[in-house]
């Protein structure tokens, strides 16, 4: 059984508790909890970006060169597979050293072409995709504001449920 962080704490006081913490208090009440599942955006450093300009890759077919303005003051240079969006599109955007579950984003070379961050899909960055390709985000999104800003985060445990503790099932 899943049981919400965020639920729990409109009964319990979690404040100052993190998952760990709580995963071993409820281990010493005789409730085992299998896995700790984090939802949400990991990061302050996806932001919010406009696509700007893309232009088709010189030596990749399915690749495009975009100039991204994920409110730095200046245009960044991200290549890009996505087929889904359009210039004038606002995309989530990881800038370089944003940590996506031990994969580090960074600034590299692909095919020839340097690449300063990556646009994202909605699965790539802890949500739930809802279309294939880039996450497309609202129009009036403010550009440079963290992503993780206009979603809610939860953390979820998965509780085992021995048949000798049926009052677990309660939630």
């Amino acid at each position: 059984m899943n049981v919400s962080l965020n639920w729990l704490a409109t009964h319990v006081d979690l404040k100052g508790r993190s998952p760990g913490e709580l995963d071993q208090l409820l281990t010493c009440a005789g409730v085992e909890v299998e896995g700790i599942e984090v939802k949400g955006v990991p990061s302050d450093s996806i932001v919010v970006a406009q696509i700007k300009e893309a232009v088709q890759h010189p030596d990749a077919d399915k690749l495009k060169v975009t100039q991204v303005d994920a409110g730095e003051g200046q245009l960044r240079q991200i290549v890009c597979g996505a087929k889904n969006y359009q210039v004038g599109d606002k995309v989530p955007c990881c800038l370089p050293g944003t940590d996506l579950g031990g994969f580090v984003i960074g600034e590299t070379k692909m095919r020839g072409v340097e690449s300063r961050g990556m646009l994202a899909a909605a699965s790539e960055i802890g949500l739930t995709d809802v279309e294939d390709g880039l996450m497309i985000l609202p129009a009036d999104a403010e550009i440079g504001r963290p992503v993780k800003e206009m979603f809610d985060a939860d953390v979820l445990l998965e509780v085992e449920v021995t048949p000798n503790r049926p009052d677990l099932l309660s939630h």
